[in-house]
């Protein structure tokens, strides 16, 4: 349970990061591998209104009952009658890939919770190498080495795996485009000077056209290349990856281009509706948006939603509607959490250039 909000003598932040780990954790303890979500069976109870608690009954069936009602995916039956599915279920997938990026993860959230939870630490890690050393061979993206990768080297700062990333030099510069943050991220850990060299050369001339296409694509200051779906998370993203780059090579990245993109969430995008995307943040934001609460065409301070979507051929469009998922629908990870990282880093920079009181 995590009491958010509430004077405890603990960071919520870190609390939140141990519930997840929680889930994440006891799903690998359970079944040996990861799962890739959580979710309700049906789309009757997928499309449920109302406050979430309603989502679940918190019968658990038994595996005889379900067995001798397969059916019952589909049944009518009341809440806990014999027959009666589990109403969450939890869907595993083969993907060393998403593994690897899980690996990451974990080893990051080892490092964070090192001094406050020392035991939930010491296993973030130790699964995060088991991770590695299953799924390591079998990934088909070298981008999600790369991550896994830095975020071991920073948790064990262990020279075999630096060695792996400095002979995968070749793919780190093909693929910067996705993978130049996690690189930013470690690169001061990497003492090979011509591995470093190359890089930087390579992010140099990656940057270069970067922010080019920022002036030429849109007027709003960074790439944008509209899909039906609305593009804010897109360019949160990339906001917090640029954040990595100027950290690491302030003479090529652009603090403007991650600034930009916070702006471009806060109301500087195209559009009638100049509505900022984080509801309750800005003297106009969403404030009827897809959240549990949609149904009371209410909102959550401090959600937030993709953003304005393109309609074909060239109608942006951002409804006071709530049910339009592409985009009023709220999400923590991605949405929320790049929102409050851009705005922690627009903070650090700026104070440190005395821009901020």
């Amino acid at each position: 349970i995590v009491e958010i909000h509430q004077p405890d003598g603990k960071s919520d932040v870190i609390q939140q990061i141990e519930h997840g780990l929680l889930s994440v954790l006891g799903g690998y303890r359970s079944l040996g591998r990861l799962y890739r979500g959580i979710i309700c069976s049906d789309l009757r109870q997928y499309v449920m209104l109302g406050d979430g608690v309603n989502m679940t009954d918190n019968v658990i069936s038994s595996q005889s009952s379900i067995s001798s009602q397969q059916s019952s995916v589909n049944s009518q039956q009341s809440p806990g009658s014999k027959g009666k599915m589990d109403d969450r279920w939890v869907f595993t997938e083969d993907n060393p890939d998403r593994a690897l990026l899980v690996a990451g993860g974990l080893a990051a959230a080892s490092r964070v919770l090192k001094s406050t939870n020392p035991a939930l630490s010491k296993e973030c890690l130790e699964t995060a190498l088991a991770l590695w050393n299953s799924e390591k061979d079998k990934a088909k993206r070298s981008g999600s080495k790369v991550v896994a990768l830095s975020e071991l080297i920073l948790a064990t700062d262990n020279d075999a795996f630096k060695q792996i990333f400095v002979s995968m030099k070749d793919e780190i510069i093909r693929g910067l485009r996705w993978n130049a943050w996690a690189v930013a991220h470690v690169i001061h850990k990497i003492s090979d000077e011509n591995f470093k060299m190359e890089v930087t050369n390579a992010v140099a001339k990656y940057m270069g056209v970067l922010k080019e296409d920022s002036m030429t694509d849109s007027p709003y200051g960074v790439p944008y290349r509209p899909q039906i779906w609305g593009a804010g998370w897109n360019i949160e993203r990339f906001g917090v990856d640029q954040y990595f780059i100027y950290k690491a090579w302030p003479e090529y990245g652009s603090k403007e281009l991650f600034l930009n993109a916070l702006n471009f969430v806060l109301g500087v995008h195209p559009g009638e509706n100049t509505a900022s995307f984080v509801s309750g943040v800005g003297s106009q934001s969403l404030l009827v948006a897809y959240g549990t609460n949609r149904a009371d065409w209410s909102y959550i301070p401090g959600g937030v939603a993709s953003g304005t979507a393109l309609i074909r051929p060239d109608l942006p469009e951002l409804k006071t509607w709530p049910f339009l998922w592409q985009q009023t629908e709220y999400v923590i990870g991605g949405g929320a959490t790049d929102y409050m990282f851009l705005v922690l880093a627009a903070k650090k920079v700026l104070e440190k250039q005395g821009m901020l009181e």
